[in-house]
């Protein structure tokens, strides 16, 4: 203990001021401590507890400020739902088909149709799942560098086409040769009236496609020249429900 000398000269104990004061048995100045007894943080904030429950438990939901699971990767239901009514509606595509559905390269939806048109072959008795994803990937390829070469490049169009945007929207508007097929498991197609349910499915297939090219490679009066390949890549697949 030190003592120090007043200025009238009498000793005493020295008290050291308030300023300089620490709190006993902590290491850390007041009010520097990351959370408090309530949970919240040092700016106040306290964090979102993850939802409880069983069904929660084995869901894919996270935080409420965070995106679902299957969104992060990839699968959005809404986009999904909202390219099937397109194309299922295929006469007013081109008027509501936004830049959010263009830019979206989701892949879940060509992949379910593509298994339905396997199963319904599969059914009618035909096994051509190789045939299927065969074709299917090298028209890709094909149409995807086609499609570039046709795009507008004073806008930059080109670069703005990927592979998978090109593999969804080809994916997508697969799904009218499902009816097809399905058509085939009851009926068969290899008559009259399965050539004209096959022209009629291939032209609504290649209807709705041109559309989505159309707006993706911004195109003017060029809806006819890039319905052309559209239409043989569909064929193909309508002669496999049909003949193979």
């Amino acid at each position: 203990m030190s003592y120090y000398q007043n200025p009238k000269g009498s000793s005493g104990f020295y008290q050291p001021s308030s300023q300089f004061a620490f709190p006993q048995g902590s290491m850390s100045f007041q009010g520097a401590s990351s959370t408090s007894a309530n949970g919240a943080d040092s700016l106040g904030i306290s964090p979102d507890p993850l939802p409880s429950g069983l069904f929660n438990a084995l869901s894919t939901k996270g935080y409420p400020h965070e995106p679902p699971l299957l969104e992060e990767i990839g699968i959005n239901f809404a986009h999904v739902i909202t390219k099937t009514r397109i194309v299922c509606n295929p006469v007013s595509s081109r008027n509501i088909l936004s830049d959010e559905i263009l830019g979206d390269s989701d892949l879940a939806g060509p992949l379910i149709f593509f298994l339905l048109f396997g199963l319904f072959l599969l059914l009618a008795g035909k096994v051509h799942f190789g045939y299927i994803y065969g074709v299917a990937l090298f028209g890709t390829v094909s149409l995807h560098n086609l499609s570039k070469f046709m795009g507008n490049n004073e806008s930059g169009s080109p670069a703005k086409l990927q592979f998978f945007n090109t593999a969804s929207v080809l994916g997508y508007c697969f799904l009218p040769l499902c009816f097809l097929s399905l058509i085939g498991v009851f009926l068969s197609l290899d008559n009259t009236l399965g050539y004209a349910l096959g022209a009629i499915f291939v032209a609504w297939s290649t209807w709705s496609s041109s559309a989505f090219f159309n707006s993706l490679l911004q195109l003017h009066d060029a809806r006819a020249l890039i319905a052309y390949p559209l239409l043989i890549f569909y064929t193909v697949f309508a002669l496999m429900a049909i003949f193979v």
